[in-house]
């Protein structure tokens, strides 16, 4: 009898207490089962015959360390030779379908990537001088204005994070929840917007940028930035779109996010922030624009502004156009990571014009992580 009771209790405990678990906190839940799904992510791995071992090592460390359960890795050497891997599946393992290179991530503000190449390339390919025109002018608005330094601000401040906005000091007009942003539609309001700091005097990351960036573009040429991607570098040909018309279906990973959850979307106007984080796509796709356009890539780092004091080893705090100048050790690397809620992304390129991309379908209590992993890891590669 004693027997029976105990198995009657052990078979109730084992059904109660997960309940109670999932009830109570799912995200602990999914943190505890986690390591499986993790490792069976890592086991999933399928990579190119031409990439190298430690890409492969690298696209397992991702799902198994870094809580990023489906992955897309791709490696363009200085030559224009492509190798990739991924891991992982849609959503459920073994019930979902397998993470192939076409299945759409998306892009975070590795979307910048694509405006800024849009951006620069009337000059940098055709030969229309226009990133050192003042934005007021492009806008058409005239002053009086609440700080005067907007009148300062030049395109090519705007692209390259020098522009005067700081999210760090103010907050993010682009990224309020539930609070459409004043661009792209009502840029009068940068009259009565003050900046954080002087135009060109240093840098600071904001989304503001791209956006207003877009519209002057607009202006100028007489044909949106979204045509011109169209256009000149035949943006959809490399499966790239908008994620307010196509949005990725991976399950993504939210286990460290208390409040936010895949109905995060819902807050934000995903049309405003295409130019700066709205655009959807796959790291293949992405790897051939780049590889197609390497020139406007090159001219990126021709946007450094050596006024501009700065410590390479902070991050956010070097700028070459999108890319963010970083040192480590005693190389230096170009990055642009990219962030959403559930996911990370990373554009990382050398001086030998190597560059790797990555779409992590998670993210981690340590963001940047992840981040320095796959910087060491790809200079250890390209030793």
């Amino acid at each position: 009898m004693l027997r029976r009771s105990l198995v009657y209790f052990l078979v109730v405990c084992a059904i109660f207490l997960p309940w109670m678990a999932w009830e109570t906190d799912r995200n602990m839940v999914r943190r505890w089962l986690y390591p499986v799904t993790g490792q069976l992510a890592a086991w999933s791995t399928r990579c190119d015959a031409s990439a190298p071992s430690w890409m492969k090592h690298a696209a397992g460390v991702l799902a198994r360390r870094f809580d990023s359960p489906t992955n897309q890795l791709v490696l363009v050497d200085a030559h224009g030779r492509r190798s990739g891997c991924v891991n992982g599946w849609h959503g459920l393992p073994f019930f979902s379908p397998r993470t192939t290179a076409e299945t759409r991530f998306r892009l975070a503000s590795l979307s910048k990537i694509v405006s800024f190449m849009g951006l620069v390339q009337p000059q940098a390919e055709r030969g229309v001088a226009w990133l050192d025109d003042a934005l007021v002018t492009d806008l058409e608005l005239a002053g009086p204005y609440k700080d005067s330094r907007v009148a300062q601000i030049r395109i090519r401040h705007l692209l390259n994070h020098s522009a005067g906005f700081d999210r760090m000091r103010a907050a993010d007009p682009m990224v309020i929840d539930r609070k459409t942003p004043w661009c792209p539609d009502d840029v009068a309001r940068l009259a009565r917007t003050p900046l954080q700091f002087d135009p060109g005097s240093r840098y600071a990351y904001a989304n503001l940028g791209y956006c207003l960036a877009a519209v002057a573009y607009e202006r100028r040429f007489g044909r949106s930035l979204w045509e011109g991607l169209e256009r000149d570098l035949h943006l959809s040909s490399h499966g790239i779109d908008y994620l307010y018309r196509v949005d990725a279906t991976l399950a993504y990973n939210f286990m460290h996010h208390e409040v936010r959850g895949p109905d995060f979307t819902k807050n934000f106007d995903w049309k405003a922030l295409r130019g700066s984080m709205g655009m959807t796509g796959n790291a293949q796709g992405l790897a051939d624009l780049v590889a197609a356009h390497r020139p406007l890539l090159d001219y990126a780092r021709s946007m450094h502004e050596p006024a501009v004091r700065c410590n390479e080893s902070v991050p956010e705090s070097c700028q070459d156009g999108f890319l963010e100048r970083r040192r480590v050790g005693d190389t230096l690397v170009w990055v642009q990571r990219g962030y959403l809620y559930g996911m990370s992304a990373l554009f990382l390129t050398d001086a030998a014009g190597n560059f790797l991309v990555w779409l992590g379908a998670g993210d981690t209590p340590q963001p940047l992580k992840p981040f320095e992993f796959l910087e060491q890891a790809f200079l250890r590669g390209a030793a």
